[in-house]
């Protein structure tokens, strides 16, 4: 039984991972690559198990350029004290739309980590983000939904098991890091 888990798995994982395109994946690497050379923030966010991938790919991002001019990547997952006021105080569907009304601007760069992408308080903060000039991306399962529609770029499965979303974005945001640390040292 445990054997034809794991098997099942890895064909699953090995699929998500064929959706994803080369052109894409790319179009992403660009992106942080235009942020680092224009010094320009990097917000990054997610809920549940795509939090705490948020919070990885910021510190990923942020050791990636250590060695010379710095990437300002932020997880706005990280300020415990911050999303629990909001939360409490203006309801979850806001913590990342206020957190990104205080900081975002025109150039940045606003990455959404979801399963689904219906989440509604990461739907509000891509509207915002837009609406802000900032560049969006979306690294999404389940097809992506709204979220998916919003954004400028997306790398989406379709795959609707968190495990096997959770780890191909795991894979993506590890890429993205890496190929972003390669550009630097040219």
């Amino acid at each position: 039984m445990a054997g034809r888990y794991v098997q099942d798995f890895l064909f699953t994982l090995r699929s998500g991972l064929d959706e994803i395109s080369e052109p894409d994946v790319r179009a992403v690497a660009d992106v942080l690559w235009t942020a680092f050379q224009e010094c320009r923030r990097v917000f990054v966010m997610g809920n549940g198990g795509s939090a705490a991938a948020a919070s990885h790919f910021a510190c990923d991002l942020n050791l990636a350029t250590r060695e010379r001019k710095r990437l300002q990547a932020v997880s706005l997952n990280d300020n415990t004290a911050l999303l629990t006021a909001l939360a409490n105080d203006y309801g979850y569907d806001e913590v990342f739309y206020e957190q990104l009304a205080n900081l975002v601007t025109s150039g940045d760069v606003v990455i959404v980590l979801s399963a689904s992408g219906d989440s509604e308080n990461v739907v509000k903060a891509v509207a915002l983000a837009t609406e802000r000039g900032a560049v969006t991306v979306g690294i999404l399962g389940f097809g992506g939904g709204k979220v998916r529609s919003l954004v400028d770029h997306d790398l989406t499965i379709s795959n609707r098991d968190y495990y096997v979303v959770e780890s191909v974005h795991a894979t993506l945001t590890h890429l993205l890091a890496g190929l972003l640390r390669r550009r630097i040292r040219g």
